[in-house]
């Protein structure tokens, strides 16, 4: 005979705030972060049942650990169980519609710069070896990819927010042009124009407003601004080919850094103040260093981490 498991109540604790949360009333935030704090296995089980509402986790959470209780817990557990279906079945159908969506596919060879219009009118120019999945449905707007660079130049639809979503970062605009660029690393997302959010995919990520000129980076779960930007310096790869003249090294490392698939560091102020003259091309940052570190003299130690240029 299979043994018979112990019911969880911290499933059933998760599965009774997640109802609350998609209830209309007001939520007890202070409870809710109370509760979080009162065990580790709270948050990780909580996020789970967010991410599939009504999946497997809680179904069984809400309909097992009620069948072994109390007739007044069963009460409790059905009620719950019928709140929540007639909630999911008008919040969560733009979820579901998204999953459903067939992506469009867009990809960009490494070393090479791609420009493309989305049916809603809104231009995507994508570098770095970057390829994006496009999903649109009534209610939504969203773009996936892994690493590479993107930048998006947003057609203004208040009914449906535009969303792109790399590396565990969550970019939602709010009427702009802004560019993204993902790393292992890290995710930085520069405004040109107008306004996004910016957090940490999941329930409990923290979002940070960014306007034009303005840039923050994702590393882990932390967001964290930088300083302002110009904007003349913003996805200059945009253009490929690039004219220097007598720049320091230091802004044409800032421009190649952008599609560097590791970090470029220069070592001391000297280098990274000898100008620079002549037509770079962005894209291939590998290349174009190799070519620089002849005509500037330096050379290149390569680690696992980071490029590192240092004077002859």
């Amino acid at each position: 005979m299979a043994a018979i498991t112990e019911p969880d109540p911290i499933k059933w604790e998760a599965a009774q705030w997640v109802e609350r949360h998609m209830d209309n009333a007001p939520f007890d935030e202070a409870g809710f972060r109370s509760w979080l704090s009162g065990n580790p296995r709270c948050q990780p089980i909580f996020e789970t049942m967010w991410q599939r509402v009504m999946g497997p986790d809680m179904d069984y959470a809400l309909c097992d650990y009620g069948r072994r209780k109390s007739m007044a817990r069963k009460r409790l557990a059905s009620a719950a169980v019928v709140a929540l279906l007639s909630l999911v079945s008008y919040q969560s159908l733009p979820s579901i519609e998204l999953q459903l969506a067939t992506p469009q596919t867009f990809e960009v060879a490494d070393g090479a710069v791609r420009s493309i219009t989305l049916p809603d009118g809104s231009r995507l120019t994508l570098g770095g070896g970057a390829k994006v999945n496009v999903r649109f449905t009534r209610s939504d707007r969203v773009v996936d990819f892994s690493q590479g660079a993107v930048f998006a130049d947003v057609a203004h639809d208040s009914d449906r927010p535009f969303r792109i979503r790399t590396n565990g970062a969550d970019i939602v605009d709010i009427g702009t042009s802004f560019e993204v660029l993902s790393k292992p690393s890290e995710v930085r997302v520069t405004v040109t124009e107008g306004e996004v959010e910016l957090k940490h995919q999941g329930w409990f990520g923290t979002p940070v407003n960014l306007k034009a000129s303005q840039a923050a980076t994702l590393s882990g779960s932390s967001v964290s601004r930088m300083k302002n930007v110009n904007l003349s310096d913003v996805a200059r790869w945009r253009d490929d080919w690039v004219e220097y003249r007598g720049t320091p090294l230091r802004q044409v490392i800032d421009d190649l850094q952008s599609l560097s698939p590791l970090p470029i560091e220069i070592e001391g102020d000297r280098l990274a103040n000898q100008p620079v003259s002549g037509r770079i091309k962005l894209s291939r940052p590998s290349e174009q260093l190799d070519n620089l570190a002849v005509i500037q003299s330096f050379r290149i130690d390569r680690t696992s981490h980071a490029l590192i240029l240092r004077e002859e």
